[in-house]
């Protein structure tokens, strides 16, 4: 089975595995780096980490042309039903998860905020760690700085690990490291930099630290570039 990560720039990604489609994060209507517009996107689910708009906002108008099933923390799940009629969405939380087609989606813990964008609550930010029915682990730290429990999520064996490295509303470069040598992942795709003047960071410094540092192989990919494992 061919999976295929594309980085939609800052956390947003498009993956496929065994035929389905499914995005995380999709950020796309606001960013100046996307390479894809918001109408133009295919998805079957989406998945969210926490309620920011630069994380929610272009879910709403995807999932409406698309029929795209949106998974969530409860508190987003019920806004993308309350407030935008969705109704193709399935809340879960912190440690939990549920069995999708292409595998098992579960919601772990991110040290950040969740507010939606009217100010609603959003509940607690997550993480998401994806099992694929041929036995590789995906994870996507979301919004996050790093954290001790990364040593247990790592032990799950993560094949791909997709961390944020743009410092100011995230962990940067240097916590970022930290966090790899936690997760102990085969592979790390930077995220969540150069958006945006605040997170501009030097990708390729921060690859060779990884590479010369930690037992990682780092892939910098430019918005609209896939990786396939």
């Amino acid at each position: 089975m061919t999976i295929t990560i594309t980085w939609l720039g800052h956390a947003g990604f498009a993956l496929t595995i065994d035929g389905h489609q499914f995005l995380i994060d999709p950020f796309l209507s606001g960013s100046p780096v996307a390479p894809v517009s918001a109408d133009a996107i295919g998805a079957d689910f989406i998945l969210l980490t926490h309620g920011h708009g630069d994380h929610v906002m272009d879910t709403p108008a995807i999932a409406r042309r698309t029929g795209a099933t949106v998974v969530a923390n409860v508190e987003i799940a019920n806004w993308m039903g309350d407030k935008h009629g969705l109704e193709n969405v399935i809340g879960i939380n912190t440690g939990g998860g549920i069995k999708l087609p292409f595998g098992r989606v579960e919601l772990t813990i991110a040290h950040h905020s969740s507010g939606l964008p009217d100010g609603s609550y959003g509940g607690m930010p997550n993480g998401i760690l994806i099992f694929t029915n041929d036995g590789k682990t995906l994870y996507h730290a979301g919004d996050t700085a790093v954290f001790a429990e990364m040593e247990w999520i790592g032990d799950a064996g993560v094949d791909v690990a997709m961390l944020p490295i743009g410092d100011h509303y995230t962990m940067g470069p240097a916590a970022s490291l930290k966090a790899v040598s936690l997760l102990r992942p085969k592979v790390v795709i930077p995220m969540h930099y150069n958006t945006f003047d605040a997170i501009a960071q030097d990708a390729a410094a921060w690859a060779r630290r990884v590479a010369d540092e930690t037992s990682a192989k780092p892939v910098v990919l430019d918005p609209g570039c896939t990786y396939s494992l």
